[in-house]
């Protein structure tokens, strides 16, 4: 099904001017990208250009800029620069490519992953048409989760012993066996996993990682969205240069529908798209998080615009006693999660209580859930989401 909020067509001539005009830029394995820097550097960089255009913008733009307005500036900037990204269908598969990449990644045919477009027009997306242009038909239950790419040590407080790798693997491990329980009760009550949907992420590391072995487990419908410049790290292969691909190619192991954002705004971009995929009354688990572009400039855009209900989970104290405060020494946020809990007047689970005690069937699952007030949440919220679209199954 063909989406006309996204951008579909594929640009070769664009993607082999990328391709011929790769630069060393490559940033570092699993490095937060943010907005503002992003900004400045493409402003700096076509502040020389023989653009008119940009020059008679440029006094609005440094406007904007000296008033804090950084996503006012960005709307002023977006529409003067030329594509960054491309894709182009190759004899292996659907390529991507993006200014300052060595080789393109390359998304097999015969894999089940479906390009769907680029989110260039973040207004234009709805819910329903992005999970119709994916599956057909938007599922009755969406999850989200955001959080970490890694733990590293140095934001456990007091220190720790365990290695960023120790640590990362369980943060994975625990998001997984968040889910586990609330699948398997959903199951038991008579829901089938084909109508819950997830949204997540291309890189394969910490809470995008673990989402997808959530999928993978479950049976349920993954959905990808991702800021270009993330899609170098999902999972998958180096392979030699060759006669379509001189520079060689990352073959990606990815076989669920993507939608990527790109150029100049594609983190505040991918926030909208990402807020929409997850929609309404539908639950983002917050496992942790820090302050980094997906928090710092994305939470409007997650939680306010699209009214997707927050769950924090303080994943490593609750399961490791492992504790991350919420701020650093220098006031930088190291724990979302943390900081939503502190912030909230109150306990952010309490408005669920009622109704998981009351409406949802009885199990030894459920009893198991009730100790857990994250996992309560979140269940009362999918299994309300499904029994009022009609498909719990008593």
């Amino acid at each position: 099904m063909i989406n006309s909020s996204l951008s579909i067509n594929p640009e070769p001539h664009l993607f082999s001017k990328l391709t011929k005009n790769k630069t060393a830029e490559t940033p570092a394995n699993n490095v937060a990208i943010d907005q503002r820097k992003l900004f400045i550097k493409s402003l700096s960089e076509n502040l020389s250009n023989e653009n008119p255009q940009l020059q008679i913008a440029l006094t609005d733009i440094t406007s904007k800029m000296l008033q804090g307005d950084i996503q006012g500036a960005m709307d002023i900037l977006k529409p003067l620069l030329p594509n960054e990204a491309a894709i182009k269908e190759t004899s292996i598969g659907t390529a991507v490519m993006a200014k300052g990449w060595e080789k393109p990644v390359v998304f097999p045919k015969e894999s089940t992953f479906k390009w769907l477009g680029w989110a260039d027009d973040t207004k234009k997306l709805t819910t329903e048409s992005l999970w119709e242009a994916a599956y057909g038909q938007k599922p009755a239950a969406i999850i989200g989760a955001i959080g970490n790419s890694n733990i590293k040590p140095e934001q456990v407080k007091g220190g720790c012993s365990l290695s960023k790798k120790e640590l990362s693997a369980k943060y994975e491990q625990a998001i997984t066996d968040f889910y586990r329980p609330i699948i398997t009760y959903l199951q038991e009550v008579g829901a089938d996993t084909k109508d819950i949907g997830f949204a997540f992420a291309h890189s394969d590391c910490g809470v995008d990682k673990a989402s997808r072995a959530v999928v993978e487990e479950h049976g349920l419908k993954g959905f990808a969205t991702t800021p270009t410049a993330y899609t170098q790290y999902l999972r998958g292969k180096e392979c030699p240069p060759s006669e379509e691909f001189p520079n060689g190619f990352i073959l990606a192991d990815f076989p669920f529908p993507t939608v990527l954002t790109r150029n100049l705004t594609q983190i505040t971009d991918y926030a909208e798209t990402y807020g929409k995929m997850v929609g309404a009354d539908n639950p983002i688990n917050v496992f942790g998080g820090g302050e980094h572009a997906f928090i710092q400039d994305t939470k409007e855009s997650l939680f306010g615009k699209n009214d997707s209900i927050p769950v924090p989970v303080d994943i490593m104290k609750d399961r490791f006693g492992i504790v991350i405060p919420a701020r650093n020494e220098n006031g930088v946020v190291t724990n979302a999660s943390r900081k939503i809990l502190e912030d909230v007047n109150g306990s952010p689970y309490e408005q669920f209580r009622y109704a998981f005690n009351k409406f949802l069937p009885s199990s030894k699952t459920k009893e198991d859930i009730k100790q857990y007030d994250p996992q309560m949440a979140t269940t009362a919220i999918i299994y309300a989401n499904l029994a009022n679209a009609g498909k719990i199954k008593r």
